[in-house]
């Protein structure tokens, strides 16, 4: 994918690509003012084609969310307590080794170093029948070591798989199931992921989040609608089986798929700068989060972009039209 430079009618919009394989970083749009039609369409058109954007210099919240709703209704997300009381729009997500509730997150051993706000790659909610439509991220203060954001487009992912193996999966789904400690993922995780810090209830907390978020379907291969394009749409995070299939080819086919998926060859990770904002295409990319060092101070804050695709379930069909009692990690 390229993306040449642009210009909007009679703005100074301009882009620039992130990487081959996906993203377009915006340049000259004026934040203090409303977004004019003209610049919406043109910002949706670029996103569709590129699936990330990125915006410099974002000063505050009211920029944020005058940014995100070009993509469409910011609402609160699922990890309900860290939206802000400010405005339970918009998540507040801290690193901080002097606050004491920082001090007993998780903290994840990744290629022999400790790591706080380690996530590995997934779309959001995909334990949810309900895909949201994207997020907008904003760094209100980066991180001295670490932090970066990884993404990865699904669309190429999927054009590069071999057409005999693009036969094979279209029409199968993904069972998804809550799994709230990164090292119980177990497909597209790095090898040797282990919890340095667990919460003293991890084992508590993943049963009851497996009663009040029941298993959910979606497909594996999706087309995106303005387009056409196919996605390989599976989420490593929270991924359990195929539905349909025995236990060992499920296990076999969804290993290939996944490392096939999350090839860092093809992945594109942000360093963030403070004021970066990236609004990213929740229903085609997946994305990733290094994380930090535990004694390192990162502040972001998010937007969650409300919408859903329209194509999951839960697996049980009682449950069809039905909501989890509460949201996660209330």
């Amino acid at each position: 994918m390229t993306l040449e430079p642009t210009m909007i009618d009679r703005t100074t919009l301009v882009t620039r690509p992130l990487s081959p394989q996906l993203g377009a970083e915006i340049l000259g749009l004026d934040l203090e003012h409303e977004i004019d039609e003209a610049t919406r369409r043109e910002l949706l058109r670029i996103w569709t084609e590129a699936g990330l954007i990125l915006v410099r210099g974002v000063a505050n919240g009211e920029q944020h969310l005058r940014l995100s709703m070009v993509f469409g209704d910011p609402g609160p997300a699922a990890t309900g307590v860290l939206n802000l009381d400010r405005d339970p729009r918009i998540m507040g997500l801290r690193q901080d080794p002097d606050d004491p509730r920082c001090r007993t997150m998780p903290v994840f051993e990744v290629h022999g170093e400790a790591r706080a706000g380690y996530l590995g790659w997934h779309w959001d909610q995909a334990f949810m029948p309900e895909i949201v439509r994207g997020a907008a991220l904003r760094m209100v203060e980066t991180a001295a070591i670490g932090g970066q954001t990884g993404f990865i487009d699904a669309i190429t992912a999927w054009e590069r798989l071999p057409q005999a193996l693009q036969e094979q999966v279209e029409g199968l789904e993904v069972v998804y199931h809550m799994t709230i400690d990164q090292h119980r993922n177990r497909f597209g995780f790095p090898q040797g992921l282990r919890a340095a810090r667990e919460r003293e209830d991890a084992e508590t907390r993943q049963a009851e989040y497996h009663r009040d978020f029941p298993q959910v379907v979606h497909p594996l291969v999706i087309t995106q609608r303005e387009t056409g394009r196919k996605v390989l749409k599976l989420s490593p995070m929270h991924a359990q089986r195929i539905l349909g299939l025995a236990e060992a080819e499920s296990d076999a086919l969804l290993h290939t798929l996944a490392d096939h998926l999350v090839d860092g060859r093809f992945a594109y990770f942000h360093e963030w700068r403070n004021g970066d904002l990236l609004i990213w295409d929740n229903w085609r990319l997946i994305h990733s989060a290094a994380g930090v060092p535990p004694h390192v101070r990162r502040y972001a804050e998010r937007t969650t972009i409300y919408g859903d695709y329209g194509v999951g379930r839960y697996l049980d069909p009682a449950l069809h039209g039905s909501r989890p009692r509460r949201a996660f990690m209330d």
